[in-house]
């Protein structure tokens, strides 16, 4: 590979426009460069056909066509053509607008997995290109992510612009094909991408371009592409005889709703009639989607904020259940659960739950500090005060009594409290998706995940995630980010945390199963005294049964 520095083009100025000031990328038809306009100085980017294909008339005529293509286009998500000439060494070239940020390929590599909102708003600016560039007669005929270019503006996150229109087919006003570039029978694109109709061969329309859509939307959701296959031929065959499996069943880690499940495999289908009709529609209905997913979380949400039975004493819950009381939990001294300082990694594993949980739990503001002291301290004298304060210590020193007696029970009588442990080991549950299962159908908090597939980085990203989540007060989003966090590195502080969000979220089996495998990871764990009694407290929850 020749270096930059070598290249014939840079630091020269072409057709006396444009100073061309760095290579970006280089293809089989030409390269492509970071250019400036002498007029406006204003950066470019410029597509310069390569010299020994200058006399190939087949491709100086797809080239042409482009521009033609890219020029009939007028809308924000579509990249501008800003001029078409010829260089002073008879070189062709395109100069277009310069788009900063990445292509959609790089951002999938970087940032997986996309939120599902983040998908839409991507996608959704996909399609209202598509149906710009449909309505002018141009199909693009190469959509795929290295194509869609992802840039983030100061108010608009993820703005999207579509190019490379290299092989793009145009239509005159009357529908009919303009001169095809190609032979008959011949078949271009990227084979990943294309569609049936398009792997044949066959005559194309708009709905193409949707098929490569919903490849893209697949690719998305999973990190994955419908097909597998090591050559072109193998992508091909595929996109034409089999039917792609369920986004959910390649990737059941994945936060995937059933809507957009349905909208993936419809625009896949074989048939371009079983398709959404038109770019229009397609991003109508992902709209709808989005729509109907954020209606469920808000359901759930409500749901979530429904608090259960309060416990007894806070002393004996280091992870308190829903409190009842609003802020004034952030303003009182937080009680010291006595673990001993050997395991502080667990121990601010348990200390940081209720604090998340909190903006879950009080999502209403309540009185401030110096209102409730207010009402609760009397106007009163010196005597009074003093007063108060024997009753208040009073009051401590019998809760620290109760503390005690109680862990004295539950840890010298070992028939007081049933071992979570012992609790349900294979038996399905009661609600349980395939995203809590394994390939084999092996729950999640059973799998022991090999050392080969674990990466530390990843779970703290996803476990960070699913923190924010629980902020948001989406428990359900919280637990799949806590589950992928444990799949990439399985540490019993990730099992501790899904047991109490489970459980906050209203799932005493689900929570009782992850706070099992939490005890079985760690068996000296201090949370110990603490599950057992949240696990008997609440009658009103169902508990599994104890395995004989």
């Amino acid at each position: 590979m020749r270096t930059a520095e070598a290249d014939e083009y840079i630091g020269k100025t072409l057709a006396k426009k444009y100073r061309v000031e760095a290579l970006i990328g280089e293809g089989g038809m030409g390269k492509v460069y970071r250019a400036r306009q002498l007029a406006l100085d204003k950066p470019v980017v410029l597509k310069v056909l390569r010299q020994s294909l200058l006399s190939d008339e087949r491709t100086v005529a797809r080239f042409q066509r482009e521009a033609k293509a890219a020029s009939r286009l007028n809308h924000p998500n579509s990249i501008s053509i800003l001029d078409f000439g010829q260089a002073e060494d008879d070189a062709l070239f395109i100069a277009m607008e310069f788009v900063p940020g990445q292509d959609l390929h790089q951002v999938l590599s970087r940032d997986w997995p996309l939120p599902e909102a983040r998908i839409v708003r991507i996608v959704s600016q996909v399609l209202s290109a598509l149906s710009d560039a449909h309505g002018a007669g141009v199909i693009h005929r190469d959509l795929k992510p290295e194509n869609i270019m992802v840039e983030q503006r100061r108010n608009e996150p993820d703005f999207v612009k579509v190019l490379d229109f290299g092989i793009a087919k145009i239509t005159d006003s009357s529908g009919e094909d303009v001169p095809a570039l190609t032979r008959a029978g011949f078949v271009c694109g990227t084979p990943e991408y294309m569609s049936p109709e398009q792997a044949r061969g066959a005559q194309l329309d708009h709905r193409s371009d949707l098929y490569a859509v919903g490849v893209i939307l697949y690719q998305l959701t999973t990190g994955l592409l419908p097909f597998e296959s090591d050559s072109a031929v193998g992508f091909a065959t595929k996109h034409l005889t089999e039917e792609p499996p369920p986004p959910s069943r390649r990737r059941p880690d994945a936060r995937i709703s059933s809507g957009m499940e349905r909208l993936i495999l419809r625009a896949l289908s074989k048939d371009p009639n079983d398709r959404p009709a038109n770019a229009e529609a397609f991003k109508a209905e992902l709209v709808a989607v989005d729509r109907e997913r954020r209606r469920g979380e808000g359901s759930r949400r409500v749901q979530a904020a429904q608090p259960p039975a309060p416990m007894s004493s806070p002393v004996l819950a280091p992870i308190p259940r829903r409190a009842t009381g609003g802020s004034h939990l952030a303003t009182q001294p937080r009680t010291d659960p006595g673990w001993g300082s050997n395991e502080p990694t667990m121990e601010a594993t348990v200390r940081a739950v209720p604090e998340l949980m909190q903006t879950v739990q009080n999502p209403v503001p309540t009185a401030t500090t110096s209102d409730r002291t207010a009402a609760v301290m009397p106007n009163s004298s010196e005597e009074e005060g003093g007063f108060n304060f024997f009753k208040a210590l009073t009051i401590t020193l019998l809760l620290a009594a109760i503390a005690i007696a109680a862990y004295y029970f539950y840890y010298n009588n070992p028939g007081g409290a049933p071992d979570p442990g012992a609790y349900y080991k294979g038996a399905p549950i009661p609600g349980q998706t395939a995203a809590d299962t394994g390939p084999d159908l092996t729950p999640l908090y059973e799998q022991e995940i090999p050392v080969r597939n674990r990466n530390a980085q990843k779970a703290i990203k996803f476990e960070t995630e699913g923190d924010r989540q629980v902020q948001r007060g989406y428990l359900g989003l919280a637990a799949s980010e806590y589950k992928n966090a444990f799949m990439a590195d399985p540490k019993p502080e990730l099992s501790l945390k899904l047991g109490e969000v489970y459980w906050q979220n209203g799932k005493p089996d689900e929570a009782n199963h992850w706070w099992a495998r939490h005890l079985k990871d760690a068996p000296n764990s201090k949370a110990r005294g603490y599950i057992e009694q949240t696990l008997k407290s609440n009658a009103a929850l169902p508990m599994p049964p104890v395995q004989q």
